[in-house]
């Protein structure tokens, strides 16, 4: 009888010690804490935004082609607060040869002529950086006018073309009537602070529909132009980083 007892006793405490385990393995399971992984600007990490990774699991950051790192750090790692590990900032533009423009999420940069006998290529030069950057290019136009100086400005300093870039601005229906590319008006209170000294300078019949920027005697602004087959003037392009 005792035997008996003894061992449906021993029955007991195994099974115990069983449940005991099953139990502490499950809380512990429960306890591994986990960090989501998130979107950052002009980047992505990986596993994708959405994802979730355990402690001690890192996640790696790449900047999209039209942006670059802004240090060295590129992995985030998961702590036991469940927070993922600071890691470096990708930086709008592809280098500091461009220049951002906040008001349009767009970077713009000064480009050599692609010269075609008998042809305007003012567009050309914009539009094969397409893939090369993985999002939109055009001729660059914006209403903030001074990026466009100061992209010019940085064409200039590196010798790039003859110091002038057609923009996506131009006043193609009525002279001195100017509006960028899309179609938005550009008035001229706005926009004729931004011209080199005694420029404008077409007449009534509008010789002159498109415009560069650039300098010219030592000045730098924009001046009315057209477009001149195989001509000597750059294009100042633009990448439009968001839709």
């Amino acid at each position: 009888m005792m035997s008996t007892n003894a061992s449906a006793s021993s029955q007991k405490l195994v099974k115990m010690v069983m449940w005991r385990t099953i139990l502490f393995v499950g809380l512990c399971w429960l306890f591994i804490m986990t960090c989501l992984v998130g979107t950052t600007p002009y980047g992505s990490f990986s596993p994708a935004p959405g994802s979730t990774v355990e402690e001690g699991d890192t996640v790696t950051l790449t900047c999209d082609a039209s942006a670059r790192l802004d240090s060295t750090v590129v992995t985030a790692t998961c702590s036991s607060a469940g927070v993922l590990s600071p890691t470096s900032l990708c930086l709008p533009c592809p280098d500091a040869t461009w220049i951002y423009d906040p008001t349009t999420d767009r970077c713009f940069k000064a480009f050599a002529a692609t010269p075609i006998p008998g042809v305007c290529t003012k567009d050309v030069p914009c539009a094969v950086l397409a893939a090369q950057y993985g999002a939109p290019t055009a001729l660059a136009y914006t209403l903030n006018f001074q990026a466009l100086l100061d992209a010019a400005q940085i064409g200039v300093a590196n010798s790039v073309a003859n110091g002038n870039y057609y923009v996506g601005i131009g006043d193609p229906v009525v002279a001195f009537q100017y509006q960028l590319d899309d179609g938005t008006p550009a008035p001229s209170p706005s926009i004729l602070p931004f011209f080199r000294p005694g420029r404008p300078d077409d007449t009534l019949a509008n010789m002159f529909t498109i415009l560069t920027v650039g300098v010219n005697a030592g000045a730098l602004g924009f001046d009315d132009s057209d477009c001149v087959p195989a001509g000597l003037d750059g294009s100042m392009c633009q990448i439009q980083l968001t839709p």
